[in-house]
Parts: C-alpha cells; structure tokens; sequence
C-alpha cells in the first residue's frame, strides 16, 4: 500500500479520471441536489497501479457559535468494493489526519456523514457534534440535516453555537 496526498491542482489528468470512477462507484447522484464544495487536497491510496481508497481535505474558516474556526473538512471517503475491509479507509484516515495536525495546523478536522458511520467514525477519534449546521449554497444558507463530528486537532475546546460552514459542505 502507498499513501500520497496531493493538492487538487496538482492531480494529473489520469488520476483524476481514476478518482471519478472511484467516486461515482462509492456515492450515488446526490438526490438532495447538494452544491458540494471543491477539494482542496486528495489523500491517494494505491495497491501497485490501482487506486483503491480516498479521502478528500478541504481548508475552510468557519464559525462556530460565532466564532471563527479554521477547519481541515474531510469528505468523500471511498473505498473500492472490492478492496473493503482491508484497512485502506482507517489508513487513509489516519493520513488526513496527521495532515491536518502536521501540515494544516487547523483547529478541528470536521465531517458530515451518513448516521450508520457516526459509530465508524467515532472509533477512530471523532465526536459527534449536536449543533444545527449551515451550509452555502447559490439560495443562500440553508441548515444541512446529516450528523457532524469533529476531531481536535491543535485545539481541545470545541466552542459551543450553530456551526456555519460560511461556504458550501464537503
């Protein structure tokens, strides 16, 4: 297994063919018809020439209760069918993870996800936040329905208050 992580500007053409396919096969047309925000930086998982498992970072100053919050978002964690139940997701994880700590520096890392991964996701450090969540989207701010967890990363004290993505979810 071999982990890079790069930014999205620098994926190449083939790659970024690669990771669509690996997307498109991981996650369904979105029937909420959600304006997703652009990757900043892709964790790569690579079994010899196949790409195998993904994770997505992107930077953001958020708030939270107010507050600003410079955040590591985490999203669209994929595995091939084939290749689940190896590790590759926990491994790819675990790299974003140290990115966001060693290289990022954020405050959190924070996720939205499906409620049957809250337990996944909080086996492996992240809390579940209970706070309404705004999201930007072309209609305006909208308050987004899914769970929300975060990780500490260079900061203990999650502030209290709504959370506002001040941009679209990742």
């Amino acid at each position: 297994m071999e982990i890079e992580i790069k930014t999205d500007s620098r994926l190449d053409p083939q790659v970024r063919v690669r990771l669509d396919q690996l997307i498109a096969e991981a996650f369904p047309p979105d029937d909420l018809k959600v304006e997703w925000a652009k990757s900043d930086w892709h964790v790569l998982v690579w079994e010899g020439d196949e790409l195998t498992s993904h994770v997505e970072i992107v930077e953001r100053i958020a708030t939270v209760g107010g507050q600003p919050v410079r955040l590591g978002g985490i999203g669209g964690l994929a595995t091939r069918p084939q290749w689940r139940r190896r590790g590759l997701a926990e491994a790819a994880m675990k790299a974003a993870q140290s990115f966001l700590r060693d290289r990022l520096a954020v405050d959190f890392g924070l996720l939205i996800c499906d409620e049957k991964m809250t337990h996944y996701y909080g086996k492996i450090g992240w809390k579940l936040v209970s706070r309404s969540l705004l999201i930007g989207q072309k209609k305006g701010k909208v308050t987004f329905p899914a769970p929300t967890m975060i990780l500490p990363v260079c900061k203990d004290q999650w502030p209290e208050g709504e959370i506002d993505l001040c941009g679209p979810p990742w």
